[in-house]
């Protein structure tokens, strides 16, 4: 069987399970606001209320194009579905920054993480499963990166979770 009979037959299958709504339900959020407005939205939710972010804002003025994605699309579209609480799309974001070694991103997120209610056992959860899926380089760089945060935020470290 060749490989694109292979990727097509697959396609097929999905879509023939697929729930029948359209990609727009998918993605909007119950609210009818455009996709700058729910993006705005998020961004406002991350900072605590207090507007833009400064790393977004700085963003906007170095790339505008690309916070203009950002804004739309991941935040807009993505960010704001409403399946997920927000603590625990923080919580699986930081997961994937710890996997990727993207460390200025963990950093922000985990703050994120701790603004939307995460614990410090919570955040050290995700550096003890990164060993299990990215390895111990990739946990051992993002613990480091924790522990700063920790030291900011007056977070008691170290942290003792139960076992």
């Amino acid at each position: 069987m060749n490989k694109q009979f292979l990727t097509f037959t697959v396609a097929g299958l999905i879509f023939m399970v697929s729930p029948t709504r359209s990609p727009e339900t998918v993605l909007q959020p119950s609210e009818t606001m455009t996709r700058q407005d729910r993006g705005e939205k998020v961004l406002n939710s991350l900072s605590g209320g207090k507007g833009l972010p400064p790393h977004f804002v700085q963003l906007q003025k170095d790339f505008p194009e690309l916070a203009d994605m950002t804004l739309k699309y991941s935040l807009g579209d993505i960010w704001a579905r409403e399946v997920l609480d927000n603590k625990t799309r923080q919580l699986i974001s930081l997961a994937g920054f710890a996997a990727q070694g993207t460390m200025p991103q963990f950093k922000v997120h985990a703050q994120y993480a701790l603004n939307y209610g995460a614990t410090p056992e919570e955040l050290m959860e995700v550096i003890y499963i990164t060993t299990v899926t990215s390895g111990f380089p990739r946990a051992l760089i993002a613990a480091g990166t924790l522990k700063e945060l920790f030291q900011e935020n007056n977070i008691k470290f170290p942290v003792t979770s139960q076992k």
